[in-house]
């Protein structure tokens, strides 16, 4: 088997598409198609002999699933592929937030503070006093590869950790399952791990949003469009909420000037959850596994359209 690889960031752009990707894939001459952010749509799916392709994502959104079930081409993919990574981040979320780091680097860095000064040092040891995440109240909105992660992460922490999730899988032992509201209310910090389903859409609404504790801390690495995003930026810039933290915004790529990122109770990541090198590993080998079964005639573990090899039994 002939392998032709390209790097993204050799060739200057995150994904192909269109008419181009698809005249590309002919000109390789490739039968097997490998992506992660490439948009196969119809161009390709119509303009190519595919017999197989793999997603390097959890969920394989830049795959016209439906074409390419029509036309027998299995889609696989690679579930938790980021699971550890997202969920480190979240937790480096929730610690930074509640030990202040964020305001305490912008007094050093602003040169408001000296340390020469005891009174600059006893006023900032009195403003900057934070919380330990033992004993403090998580609510993981939503339970699935990521939000098992960060749960046990918490434990660790000796946090108590809560979740509401409407279909849950497995449940790590210490976690308690409540209503989404009933978490609400109750979270001294509440993160989201939730898919982004026309059902989720909008699932922390402003009304929702209106249940946290004025101390409550709010952490977003899933989805943007799970929560009202203006209603958190005017609960945060207006005091009703501690502090919060985004991987996700409703407008990518973060632009510089950007409402949250001048509110000093809140921190901005550009949608960077996944970017670690164990997570491009995590991935090649899920793909690759898949890959290996599928051509010695087994049953790949992770298909997104498993009618087409059901169609074939």
């Amino acid at each position: 088997m002939d392998v032709v690889h390209e790097d993204w960031k050799e060739r200057g752009s995150i994904y192909f598409d269109g008419a181009e990707f698809a005249a590309h894939i002919r000109d390789v001459g490739a039968d097997v198609l490998i992506v992660e952010a490439d948009l196969v749509h119809a161009e390709v799916l119509n303009g190519c002999r595919l017999r197989m392709i793999g997603c390097c994502r959890g969920d394989p959104v830049n795959v016209d699933l439906e074409l390419a079930t029509a036309k027998g081409v299995p889609v696989f993919h690679a579930p938790g592929r980021n699971a550890d990574a997202v969920a480190d981040l979240t937790l480096a979320f929730m610690l930074a937030l509640l030990r202040h780091l964020p305001a305490i680097q912008d007094a050093f860095r602003g040169g408001t503070v000296r340390l020469d000064s005891a009174g600059d040092y006893l006023a900032l040891y009195t403003r900057f006093t934070g919380a330990e995440l033992g004993g403090r109240t998580v609510g993981l909105v939503g339970l699935g590869a990521v939000g098992r992660e960060v749960a046990r992460r918490l434990l660790a922490f000796k946090a108590r950790v809560i979740a509401a999730d409407p279909c849950p899988g497995e449940i790590p032992a210490g976690v308690a399952l409540v209503e989404l509201d009933d978490l609400l209310r109750a979270a001294d910090i509440v993160s989201l791990h939730a898919p982004l389903t026309p059902e989720t859409h909008g699932l922390i609404s402003r009304g929702r949003l209106a249940l946290l504790k004025p101390s409550a801390i709010f952490v977003n690495t899933a989805r943007a469009q799970l929560a009202d995003e203006d209603a958190l930026y005017e609960m945060l810039r207006d005091g009703r909420l501690a502090g919060a933290a985004f991987d996700v915004l409703g407008d990518e790529p973060l632009r510089p000037g950007h409402r949250l990122l001048a509110l000093p109770s809140v921190m901005v990541t550009p949608h960077i959850g996944g970017a670690t090198v164990d997570v491009v590993r995590h991935q090649s080998e899920i793909v690759v596994d898949a890959i290996e079964r599928w051509l010695r005639g087994e049953r790949p573990r992770w298909i997104a359209n498993p009618a087409v090899l059901d169609a074939r039994v």
